[in-house]
């Protein structure tokens, strides 16, 4: 137990290794760089892991790769040395996912593009920012279910939340009609979403 983490102590509780799990499962460190944009800075870190303490105050350059223990870890340690709860915490990565969307060549592909073709490409473009989660699309005619697969606990509830909403982002990044995202079941191992536009 990490004495004023309490998130963080309990995600790392649920993990093989700590810190140290799943190595080869990594993300690309601009999605970290993007929600810290979002979140206050400073805080009590003296008493995170190292590696930990050392992501949070220097992040590597944005197309590093980082493991993805650590930037869910982040997150819980962002939470915990702020007082964000949950529902703060979420609304920080959905402002940070929308700003991904609204980035200049997003929105030029968002303008003659279908929400269907821009999910199919996100689901192509996941191995960019993510390697070892699985994701797999399955598409309806103006749906489409999303499965996350990962190891036990990698990623938790708040990760599959915080996937939802970043879906829903791209939903309205191109003017799907009414777009929702909505977090339909999540396990140790797997998260579906279901998405309408």
């Amino acid at each position: 137990m990490l004495a004023g983490y309490p998130r963080l102590s309990e995600y790392l509780g649920h993990l093989p290794d700590g810190l140290d799990s799943h190595p080869l499962h990594v993300a690309k460190c601009s999605l970290l760089r993007g929600v810290m944009d979002e979140c206050p800075t400073g805080g009590d870190a003296a008493g995170l892991p190292s590696a930990l303490r050392q992501v949070i105050a220097a992040p590597p350059p944005p197309s590093a790769w980082i493991p993805e223990a650590h930037l869910v870890a982040a997150h819980f340690a962002i939470m915990d040395m702020h007082g964000l709860d949950v529902e703060d915490m979420l609304e920080r990565t959905y402002r940070a996912n929308r700003k991904l969307t609204e980035s200049r060549m997003y929105r030029a592909l968002a303008k003659v593009a279908s929400p269907t073709i821009i999910l199919k490409g996100a689901r192509m473009s996941w191995g960019f920012i993510h390697k070892g989660v699985q994701l797999r699309a399955d598409f309806g005619e103006r749906s489409a279910r999303i499965t996350l697969r990962h190891p036990p606990h990698l990623y938790p509830r708040l990760a599959h939340r915080s996937a939802a909403l970043g879906f829903r982002a791209v939903l309205e990044a191109c003017h799907g009609e009414n777009p929702s995202a909505v977090l339909v079941s999540s396990s140790p191992e797997e998260a579906r979403v279901e998405l309408e536009w």
